[in-house]
């Protein structure tokens, strides 16, 4: 091919216009969740943006006495698939109403769903701690000597 063979050939349109009457049925593309009417997306599943207002929201539905079953369990999965931060434990005091709930609630399933999301925080606050600790030795230039 000549320098003006493909000077020629990269101008034409991609695709030409065709008439309407020569075009099929409309295509049908897939629907997005926002489409759809019934699909609830939740800010708060995600499990690393959590904010203190769905933590509170949260809070709320388990300390109401009016609270279904069904929505008692969904506010405790949705707490347990959130990441908190130690700081977020302490301004919200979720920790309290879910240990007050694996302590004192009639039903044993929903005590050992609460105990399990207690032991969750638990064990990741100690993590994050000790992340931080480690981060700020190594900023100060220190590390703790081995024993």
């Amino acid at each position: 091919l000549s320098s003006s063979d493909f000077a020629r050939r990269s101008l034409r349109p991609a695709c030409r216009a065709s008439p309407a009457s020569t075009m099929g049925p409309p295509v049908k593309r897939q629907a997005t969740l926002h489409q759809l009417g019934k699909v609830q997306t939740s800010r708060s599943s995600s499990y690393y943006n959590v904010s203190l207002e769905d933590i509170a929201r949260h809070k709320k539905t388990l300390e109401d006495k009016a609270t279904t079953k069904g929505d008692f369990v969904a506010s405790l999965r949705q707490l347990s698939s959130m990441l908190l931060t130690k700081d977020l434990l302490e301004q919200s005091m979720i920790g309290l109403c879910v240990n007050r709930i694996a302590k004192k609630h009639p039903d044993g399933d929903m005590r050992v769903l609460a105990r399990n999301i207690v032991e969750k925080w638990r064990k990741e606050v100690r993590e994050q701690v000790k992340r931080d600790e480690k981060r700020q030795r190594t900023v100060a230039g220190w590390r703790k000597p081995n024993r």
